[in-house]
């Protein structure tokens, strides 16, 4: 019976053309959004890590403590090689140092992402190979020894896939390294450091030790270490927080008030990090628009039905049973939804691959991406709860004692319908599936409109940073950046030219800032820059004047200059000029200036308006150079050779560029939410669209009446669209509701305060309005414009 019924089914299916077609892109479009987010959710939140044991891996976090306040980040080299050097509380643990070297015996000289790690790395991690080996015991922290391990795509894009290329060696910032082996292609790196695509695994050469390289203070330092059985987290954080934080305590000039301590963070924990918010934020906007879609197919299988109940009533006759009448609505169901998971889970995979770069950007573990099989399981039986719960509904809906009356119906009034509690169910449930992923998406938008619009405080036009690779000249640092700027600043086209340690779009440092008496004033983000970097950037100065420029290298003006936040946190409306600051316990330095603040998009990296400016003493490779129109990397690396031959940039990159890169994150997320709701509201639109389209059909010969007795037609209108609000208003009442409800549970249980923009979850109120009002008025108008004795004949 099922083969015949299925035969049946595809034959009444290829009669309605547009019914088949609505109901399988309404959920391919969907089902495809959904496989893609739950993909993500399952490599992210389920998948296992690929790891040995992965469970007892930990990652070495170090917190610091200034005045009561705890903050997290940064890592001090000397106290991660006491950590890893400890034999009372680990088992064994890899160091990590993430580097970025150029790869100089390669084509362009590629500037590479590589991790330095002790060889405990590859053990700990179960590292497959593909070709050589791993670092081994003789190649640890500090034996000097200068191994390299490439990555599996490292190997292929720079080294041509050539297997003959272990044994050789290859430079890695001018320094030469012994390539010994590749790891193999499935390799998963762990994305401590984020989602960069690593190269390779470098050892760490140099010797180490707990009483030097005090000054290396990074957030690009870590470590993975498997605890001795029996110890817990808790017990490794005290003991060995305290030991640090006593080392830490003996070094000179150690800033009063703060002190240094341990986190083991799980390891899977620290690789999510804050992705698991946003991937769980998209499933439920998925799931959202799983459930409108699966509405609006609802409402067409309804209609299907009504459209069927003569058909079903000669069934009826004829002896069908209740079960012989689900069996065929079952089947036509089966059809058109397994054709549409079909189609989109081949749309998900090609989403998969399109999206490929961008979801690694915004998500960890995403590497390799496409369809796994639980993903697949998860669409299919999906898929089956659908058709079971479709043909449910619409079978249920079929008044089977009253069937045989069908024959009889004269088809005008109201003998052939979907009751109209359903009807206003079917609506309710569109605008509060609607409203409530409207709200979301409001709420993540506008701060990210703001974010993307809001001015850096600085000219972008034109302006550029450049990092010039002076490693193979004997000239001095000092005098080397004096000439390169000289030189830069003499052609035409370059209207100013600005040493700085750092792009203008990020920090690089925090450092201690204390008050004339050396009071501790706190952590403050600091920026190396010479006289010249605030004209370069036209960053006004709202007091005082930049620096005095600096004769020799190693001289030092004592000058500082503070940010407009900075100024104002520390000294309120008084000026601060000439007042003293200490940025080392040791050195009094005077205020000079106060200059504008830096707005730049916090990101991955962090940023502060609250900053301070010090004089460059020992030059710098990095320029800013602001140009009045578009420069040419060739033609200013031809201007180098004439300082010296071997001169190039190993960096020339647009500030705007920068910025746009910065706020990629940013913008992936407003995009996927702009996409979201789109397909939220045309979905909504149309199935409210759909519903009061077939409650008008069903009054066509009441409106009849009304127009050939002269009612006016705005009024007509006016009562139409009036009625259909009160189920429109319901549901945005209840989505209130709920939204309201979900904001107070996850209040209360979540982690952390909930951020609601007010303004934007408000605004979005007269969106919905305005969709379900459209959605409302295109119907009545459809009628109203035929004429009324078409109506009345029921034409």
């Amino acid at each position: 019976m099922m083969k015949e019924e299925l035969k049946l089914a595809a034959a009444n299916l290829k009669k309605l053309p547009g019914f088949s077609i609505t109901v399988v892109l309404t959920l391919a479009l969907t089902l495809a959004a959904l496989c893609v987010v739950i993909n993500i959710n399952h490599r992210l939140l389920t998948k296992p890590l690929p790891y040995p044991n992965a469970d007892t891996l930990w990652v070495t976090d170090q917190s610091e403590t200034i005045n009561g306040e705890t903050q997290y980040g940064f890592q001090m080299l000397p106290t991660q090689l006491l950590i890893y050097q400890d034999q009372q509380f680990i088992e064994q643990m890899a160091m990590l140092h993430h580097t970025t070297p150029r790869l100089m015996d390669v084509d362009n000289r590629p500037t590479v992402d590589v991790l330095r790690v002790s060889p405990e790395f590859f053990s700990l991690l179960g590292v497959p190979m593909h070709l050589g080996r791993a670092l081994n015991a003789n190649e640890g922290v500090s034996d000097e020894q200068k191994v390299l391990v490439l990555s599996y795509q490292a190997w292929q894009d720079n080294f041509n896939a050539d297997p003959k290329v272990v044994g050789s060696f290859t430079q890695l910032n001018r320094v030469a390294y012994q390539i010994i082996g590749v790891t193999a292609a499935e390799f998963e790196v762990p994305e401590i450091f984020r989602s960069f695509a690593i190269s390779g695994f470098s050892s760490f050469p140099e010797a180490l030790s707990t009483t030097n390289n005090w000054n290396s203070i990074s957030s690009q330092f870590n470590g993975i270490a498997r605890l001795k059985p029996g110890v817990n987290p808790e017990q490794a954080n005290h003991a060995l927080g305290e030991q640090i934080n006593a080392l830490y305590q003996s070094q000179e000039n150690v800033a009063p008030d703060t002190a240094i301590g341990a986190r083991f963070t799980p390891l899977r924990s620290r690789i999510i990090a804050e992705s698991d918010s946003l991937a769980l934020s998209l499933l439920f906007s998925a799931t959202v628009l799983v459930l409108i879609a699966l509405t609006n197919v609802t409402n067409l299988f309804l209609s299907r039905g009504a459209q069927k109940q003569r058909t079903m009533a000669i069934q009826a006759a004829l002896g069908a049973k209740p079960r012989h009448i689900f069996v065929s609505m079952f089947c036509e169901c089966a059809l058109l939804i397994g054709a549409a998971t079909v189609l989109g889970l081949l749309a998900a995979q090609w989403l998969n691959v399109l999206l490929a770069e961008d979801l690694s950007y915004l998500f960890t573990r995403m590497q390799a991406l496409s369809l796994d099989a639980p993903t697949i399981v998860i669409a299919l039986v999906l898929a089956l709860l659908i058709t079971l719960l479709i043909a449910a509904i619409t079978s249920s809906q079929v008044n089977y004692q009253a069937l045989t009356d069908a024959l009889h119906a004269s088809g005008k009034g109201t003998g052939a319908q979907i009751s109209a509690r359903t009807r206003h169910i079917l609506v309710a449930l569109q605008v509060m599936f609607a409203s409530l992923l409207l709200f979301l998406a409001a709420n993540k938008l506008l701060p990210a409109y703001q974010e993307m619009t809001h001015p850096t405080g600085f000219d972008t036009e034109h302006l550029y940073y450049v990092r010039v690779d002076g490693s193979a000249t004997d000239i001095a640092p000092f005098e080397l950046a004096r000439q390169v700027k000289n030189t830069l600043s003499a052609q035409a086209g370059i209207n100013s030219v600005a040493a700085s340690a750092t792009s203008p779009l990020v920090m690089g440092w925090k450092n201690y800032l204390y008050d004339e008496n050396i009071a501790l004033l706190g952590i403050i983000s600091l920026a190396f820059i010479d006289e010249d970097a605030f004209t370069t950037l036209a960053l006004p100065l709202r007091q005082g004047r930049s620096f005095t420029p600096i004769a020799a290298s190693g001289e030092d003006n004592n000058e500082i200059v503070l940010s407009e936040s900075l100024a104002k946190r520390l000294y309120g409306e008084a000026s601060p000029l000439g007042q003293t600051l200490y940025i080392d316990q040791q050195t009094p330095r005077k205020v000079v200036g106060v200059v504008g603040d830096v707005y730049v998009p916090t990101g991955p990296l962090g940023y502060e308006l609250a900053r301070y400016y010090v004089p460059l003493t020992e030059g710098s490779s990095a320029f800013i150079v602001k140009a009045s129109g578009p420069l040419a990397q060739a033609q200013l690396g031809d201007v180098l050779k004439d300082i010296h031959p071997t001169l190039n940039f190993s960096a020339f990159r647009k500030v705007d560029d920068m910025l746009s890169q910065r706020l990629r994150q940013t913008w992936l997320q407003a995009m996927l939410t702009v996409a979201l709701l789109t397909l939220t509201l045309s979905l909504a639109g149309a199935g409210i669209y759909g519903v009061l389209s077939y409650s008008v059909q069903m009054r066509r010969y009441e409106l009849g009446i009304h127009l050939s007795l002269g009612a006016h037609t705005h009024k007509l209108t006016a009562m139409i669209v009036k009625q259909s609000f009160v189920p429109i208003f319901t549901g945005l009442a209840v989505s209130l509701l709920f939204a309201t409800l979900g904001y107070l549970l996850w209040s209360r249980v979540g982690e952390g305060p909930v951020e609601v923009n007010w303004l934007a979850v408000l605004s979005s109120i007269p969106v919905m309005l305005l969709v379900a009002f459209i959605a409302s008025y295109l119907p009545v108008q459809k009628v109203i414009r035929q004429d009324p004795i078409r109506a009345l004949r029921n034409e």
